[in-house]
Order: structure tokens, then C-alpha cells, then sequence
């Protein structure tokens, strides 16, 4: 009688199917999805830099409006769409801080930006609702209005 080994090649190949589904499933789309939120959060600050930075040049009477006006930019730009973020919120306050040189008005500018991002995939075990961002910074105030 003829004795027969076992054919030992072609076993790591019957395993690669469920190992490409694992990583493909469990750790590649979500951590795409995680990378998405992060560069939301980040696309997030710019457009509250942004906002801060046109109130702060605008007068004290026109800094809302400048704010709003950059914010609808960055919404309609490449950052904006790419995070599927509708218009950002913004609250202005340019009467911030100490007055410091005597004319009554503060000499500095607050914007809380609130910013809506969607995630990218809707995944069974991450949250798929909308995540909210909120920012907060403040500059000095570079026109007063008082010109």
C-alpha cells in the first residue's frame, strides 16, 4: 500500500478571507470614520479662526454680519462640503475685556462658533448621529468703529 501525506500548502490561503473581512469590517472603516472626525474638528476651528478673525477687523456694528460672511465661505468651500457640515453658528461679543484706552467700548472680540458635522459612515457601534463642536476664542479688537 501507498501512503498518502497531507497536503500542507494552500492552508494561510483558506484564512485569508475572513482575516480581509475582519480588517476591512472592524478596523478600517471605522478608522476612517474616526480620521473624518477629526479633520471635522479641525475644519471646525478654522472656521471659527476665520469668523474671529473678520469680526475683529470689522467694526464693533458690522462684526456679526462679517463673522456670518465668513462662515457661509468656509461652508460652501472644499472644508465646509467635504465634512458635511451645514452653515456654522456664530455668536459675536465685541465688548470684551477691559476697556483699556478710555473710550467705552471693550477692546477685545469673542466668537463661539458651533459647528454640526455628520460622520461619514453610519456604523452599528459608533454613534451616527450628528456630533456638535463648539469653539470659543478671543482676539483683540483691530477696528473700533469709531473712525
Amino acid at each position: 500500500m501507498r501512503s498518502y501525506r497531507k497536503a500542507r500548502g494552500g492552508t494561510n490561503t483558506v484564512e485569508l478571507g475572513p482575516a480581509i473581512f475582519i480588517i476591512l469590517i472592524v478596523i478600517l472603516i471605522p478608522s476612517i470614520d474616526f480620521m473624518q472626525i477629526g479633520l471635522a474638528y479641525a475644519c471646525g476651528w478654522y472656521a471659527n479662526h476665520l469668523a474671529l478673525r473678520e469680526a475683529s477687523c470689522a467694526g464693533p456694528s458690522r462684526a456679526t454680519a462679517a463673522a456670518n460672511g465668513a462662515t457661509q465661505a468656509w461652508a460652501t468651500s472644499g472644508l465646509g462640503q467635504f465634512v458635511h457640515c451645514p452653515a456654522p453658528v456664530n455668536v459675536v461679543n465685541c465688548n470684551v475685556g477691559n476697556d483699556m484706552d478710555g473710550d467705552g467700548v471693550g477692546d477685545f472680540c469673542q466668537v463661539t462658533t458651533t459647528v454640526q458635522v455628520q460622520p461619514m459612515f453610519s456604523l452599528p457601534f459608533v454613534a451616527s448621529t450628528p456630533i456638535t463642536f463648539k469653539y470659543q476664542a478671543v482676539r483683540p479688537m483691530e477696528e473700533k468703529g469709531l473712525n
